[in-house]
């Protein structure tokens, strides 16, 4: 069967922060560091620019569509955020300095709820019926990288530059769940196994799984990225692809642990900041330093119903389960063992590195322009040591939501 034909890259004007991809539509929306959103519609042959704007004083930190891709929303260093209009550009809505601090993360939560999380560790939620945040979480103390939803639960997972994993239950005002400390920079996070795992990526290339509800430690690591793990993108519920600092998209499958090869690469230098996969399954898209949005091709990997065509996940769901009814936390060591012993070279893996270079973080502390954004937007600062809070009997109020 010959190779499918994917789209060329896309070559934009400066470097993407983020992007995000149209849930029933080939197109693309993309913020950059210069304060500009582009949406251009992809294609094979060739792509088209459908419009472009600069709604930002400063760089655009984050993008993202509405379920229904008629609207957008987009973030920024200069705290604002923006509603987009998908069919034109037009900006519908804008609210001013809505953090005391440079935003850093985005995330839709449904056609009404918006969460966002900032440099300094707070987050808010916002009803796009209401002009003041519906809630506002304060328990983290470095920025937030990035959010998931638990839509059936009803909450929001987060992960923190502090080294904590926290849960929110949206309906309440006090966290839900804090994790003890990782020592390390919490940088992605996904649910898979039908929301019963989270895996989370950290600064220093390890990857965590944790069960939901026993949110204290992680469960299992997989080891062998040897750079920060900035990206994850799950394709199915036993398959994610990460994206790292070595510029690297590897797939990764969980439980059983493994390294399946490269999906992609950037090159050398040009760190992966964000991964997604196209709506029809045909292509994962990413961004890195290059300034430019590279296709590649993935319709191999799934089945005519959409599913990963991989032996290995025929998989009895037996030992999951029963790892989820297991609050014993004895055997993590071991499990790291092994996982370090099933890695091998051929999947573009070695063990984590000792030591990490600066030029691996961002660094944005100047609000006076965006030329401290021009490496990436987070932020390394030193580790906050704290004892993770015990909140599990909120108050409840906004229950309507």
């Amino acid at each position: 069967m010959p190779d499918q034909k994917i789209p060329e890259a896309i070559q934009l004007d400066n470097t993407v922060f983020d992007f995000d991809l149209h849930p029933t539509e080939d197109l693309v929306l993309s913020g950059l560091i210069n304060g500009k959103v582009h949406c251009h519609r992809y294609g094979v042959d060739d792509h088209v620019l459908l419009w472009d704007c600069k709604p930002f004083k400063k760089s655009c930190r984050g993008v993202t569509f509405t379920p229904d891709g008629a609207h957008a929303y987009g973030i920024s260093k200069d705290r604002s955020i923006q509603y987009l209009d998908t069919a034109t550009g037009k900006v519908l809505e804008h609210r001013e300095q809505t953090h005391e601090h440079p935003l850093n993360a985005l995330l839709c939560l449904n056609e009404h709820l918006l969460a966002t999380g900032d440099d300094q560790g707070v987050i808010k939620l916002w009803d796009d019926r209401k002009p003041d945040p519906v809630m506002t979480y304060t328990e983290h103390e470095d920025f937030i990288a990035q959010m998931v939803y638990n839509e059936n639960k009803r909450t929001l997972v987060v992960a923190g530059g502090d080294g904590y994993l926290s849960t929110w239950d949206i309906r309440k005002p006090d966290v839900a769940a804090m994790s003890d400390h990782m020592e390390d920079e919490l940088l992605s996070v996904t649910l898979v196994k039908n929301n019963r795992k989270a895996v989370v990526g950290s600064q220093d290339g390890v990857l965590s799984l944790w069960n939901w509800g026993d949110w204290g430690d992680y469960k299992d690591r997989i080891m062998g990225h040897p750079s920060s793990i900035d990206a994850i993108c799950k394709l199915d519920e036993d398959t994610i692809c990460t994206g790292s600092s070595d510029g690297i998209i590897r797939l990764v499958t969980i439980l059983p642990n493994g390294f399946h090869g490269i999906l992609g690469d950037h090159g050398e230098g040009m760190p992966i900041e964000q991964i997604k996969l196209s709506h029809d399954k045909k292509y994962l898209v990413s961004s890195g330093h290059d300034s430019s949005l590279r296709f590649w091709d993935v319709a191999h990997l799934f089945d005519e119903e959409g599913a990963p065509n991989d032996d290995t996940k025929d998989q009895d769901d037996n030992e999951d389960d029963e790892d989820d009814d297991d609050q014993d936390n004895s055997g993590d060591q071991d499990s790291d063992e092994d996982n370090d012993k099933n890695q091998n070279d051929d999947s573009g893996t070695q063990q984590p590195a000792a030591d990490h270079k600066e030029s691996d973080s961002w660094d944005d502390d100047s609000d006076d322009s965006d030329k401290d954004d021009n490496s990436t937007k987070r932020k390394k600062t030193p580790k906050k040591q704290k004892v993770p809070t015990k909140k599990n009997k909120p108050s409840t109020f906004f229950a309507d939501l």
